[in-house]
């Protein structure tokens, strides 16, 4: 389940994509020790900006390198009638980064024409209606869709990442691969634990200690990749 059920590169790319601006360029993206990384064309420089505000809407991301995007002539997209096309999604994302009660937690900020599109975690319901409330509240923001801004008790404490954006997590007394996978995954079966056994090249998945930080991979398909 998301914001545990993919990568920050695949939620990256994904973000990319969706953009009703860039979207529409040949534009790859990864990331490395917590860096966004593009390559690609785009038809105008301050594009490239576009790039970088997308990059700091996904959580886990700390940085971002343009360097490899080129610039070439050609058409560029309308860009929603506005000066800036991601200026409300960096408002809201300013605002919720504001939030003491809101900051730490694994919230990714998107935005898609007048809509601020939330995802991520929160520890409470009423956290889901302060983000919401803290987006709509952004001058020009027609709607704000929260359908994918989930509650997991903890939340601040779960966004843990390393040098990939991907969640790490510390086991705790009583825990089990297992525990642990469902918690993240929403499933305690083999395929799901085993695949943080593998990520950590854990010899037997029956053997975690306390303390032991443990790399929580994404999956490549998300939340509704099978892993029975």
């Amino acid at each position: 389940m998301w914001p545990f059920g993919k990568s920050a590169e695949t939620r990256l790319k994904e973000a990319v994509k969706e953009n009703q601006v860039l979207g529409k360029y040949p534009i790859e993206a990864k990331v490395v020790k917590k860096v966004a990384i593009f390559s690609g064309e785009l038809p105008k420089e301050h594009l490239k900006s576009l790039l970088e505000v997308v990059a700091e809407g996904i959580n886990g991301i700390e940085g971002v390198d343009t360097s490899a995007v080129k610039i070439t002539a050609g058409e560029v997209v309308a860009e929603v009638g506005e000066d800036d096309p991601l200026a409300l999604a960096k408002e809201a994302l300013a605002k919720i980064k504001a939030d003491p009660s809101l900051a730490g937690n694994p919230v990714d900020v998107i935005q898609r024409g007048k809509q601020i599109i939330l995802r991520g975690a929160v520890d409470s319901e009423a956290e889901v209606e302060k983000a919401k409330q803290l987006a709509a509240s952004v001058a020009g923001v027609e709607a704000v869709d929260v359908s994918g801004l989930q509650v997991i008790k903890g939340a601040a404490q779960l966004n843990v990442t390393d040098e990939d954006g991907d969640v790490v997590y510390t086991v705790q007394p009583g825990d089990t691969l297992s525990k642990i996978a469902l918690h993240y995954y929403g499933s305690a079966s083999p395929g799901a634990y085993m695949k943080i056994a593998n990520a950590n090249k854990l010899d037997d998945p029956n053997k975690i200690y306390v303390g032991q930080k443990l790399k929580i991979p994404g999956t490549v398909a998300g939340p509704d990749e099978e892993l029975a």
